[in-house]
């Protein structure tokens, strides 16, 4: 009776625990996505046509998908998120962040 008894209150513990998993990660993808929505907002959102044109230059001049030195290595294994804050970034506005001059339009 009180093995049935601990049971039914450990499964109520995890019960409780994956509920809260569930809620803090909604959370936390809400709080992502107001970011990168309000910067959409602002008008900072890339072309297609300037898109294509920083594929072909980061194919051109050997540069890894973010535009940096191939062999470049990240914290967390991306250069987007930022693990101490939990905000993302799209990989085009990195991009920019690091190539203000925009060197694939010259």
């Amino acid at each position: 009776m009180i093995e049935r008894k601990i049971a039914v209150v450990l499964g109520l513990i995890i019960l409780f625990l994956i509920i809260s998993f569930v809620i803090l990660n909604q959370a936390q993808k809400e709080s992502i996505q107001e970011p990168a929505e309000q910067a959409k907002e602002e008008g900072s959102e890339i072309s297609l046509e300037e898109k294509l044109l920083i594929e072909a230059w980061i194919k051109e001049n050997d540069l890894n998908e973010y535009g940096d030195i191939k062999d470049t290595m990240y914290i967390g294994g991306t250069p987007l998120f930022n693990e101490t804050t939990s905000q993302s970034i799209d990989r085009y506005e990195y991009i920019l962040q690091g190539h203000s001059d925009r060197p694939w339009k010259k």
